[in-house]
């Protein structure tokens, strides 16, 4: 049974992520001037993290305004310490890759209740992640004409 449901799972969020292909194609220079993502990372795993933290970054580079949520699992991802899998599509690290989206204009918000369950304060993150509580990430949600993603 567990197979299956990973199978439909897998299924689903590649199905999902198909009415996203023209906003993240590669290769297309179309701005994406004025579009909302809001793209929620929860995953410890690398490479599921990784590829939600690239597809963000490149809808950024392309003018998109785009938050990034950390919760759960990826609360570790923005900390100033720490050792980071690889994310070897990219070879580089989440923390590393956050810094990256950052400095190209993208929001990172790590959610309050996952720092504090992690026993992290704002001094213990990269600079420009903000802890906020959850009726700041759903404003962010219900943004008219947002799109979100999770990973």
């Amino acid at each position: 049974m567990t197979k299956q449901l990973v199978k439909l799972i897998s299924i689903l969020l590649m199905l999902s992520m198909t009415s996203f292909t023209p906003l993240f194609a590669e290769g297309d220079d179309k701005p994406l001037d004025g579009k909302k993502l809001v793209m929620v990372i929860k995953s410890a795993d690398s490479s599921e993290a990784g590829m939600g933290l690239s597809l963000a970054h490149s809808a950024v580079k392309k003018g998109a305004q785009v938050t990034i949520v950390l919760g759960a699992n990826a609360a570790l991802y923005p900390t100033k310490n720490g050792a980071q899998r690889i994310f070897a599509a990219k070879n580089k690290i989440p923390r590393d890759m956050l810094k990256e989206i950052l400095a190209d204009g993208g929001t990172v918000y790590l959610c309050s209740l996952c720092a504090k369950w992690q026993d992290l304060e704002q001094s213990d993150l990269i600079d420009g992640v903000e802890i906020v509580t959850s009726i700041k990430i759903w404003n962010k949600l219900y943004e008219e004409d947002a799109k979100s993603l999770t990973f």
